[in-house]
């Protein structure tokens, strides 16, 4: 049975998948970033803290995650995150933990500190 699923994105760059048919081939390529899509990063078992790397526990090995491989089991789904959405997220995430501007003020706080301690030891004379 041949279907074609909304809502899959690339492993890779985590464009849609609108032209595939379902279940992928192992042929089946991402347009827009040509990366393999019948592979482990693509799969429902998919899992980089187990030894393997995978969940099927009567899946064969498969030495790399990232190429097409002939496992029986593979289900395909969109990586948690997505690869492309990934450093966006981890900056967003950054940016509400810190503030928009954490880095600007971390160098004028580093600024006053160095003014006030050459204030203090005589290195530059300022008018009080």
């Amino acid at each position: 049975m041949t279907a074609t699923v909304a809502g899959i994105a690339c492993w890779r760059c985590g464009a849609r998948i609108d032209d595939a048919l379902f279940p992928l081939r192992r042929e089946e390529v991402c347009t827009a970033c040509n990366a393999d899509l019948h592979v482990c990063k693509q799969c429902r078992f998919y899992n980089p803290r187990v030894s393997d790397g995978c969940d099927e526990p009567i899946a064969g090995g498969v030495a790399n995650k990232e190429r097409a491989n002939f496992c029986d089991y593979f289900v395909a789904v969109s990586p948690a995150g997505g690869a492309a959405g990934d450093n966006a997220r981890a900056r967003a995430d950054l940016d509400a933990l810190f503030g928009d501007g954490a880095d600007d003020a971390a160098s004028s706080d580093a600024e006053a500190s160095r003014s006030e301690l050459e204030r203090l030891f005589g290195l530059r004379k300022d008018e009080e």
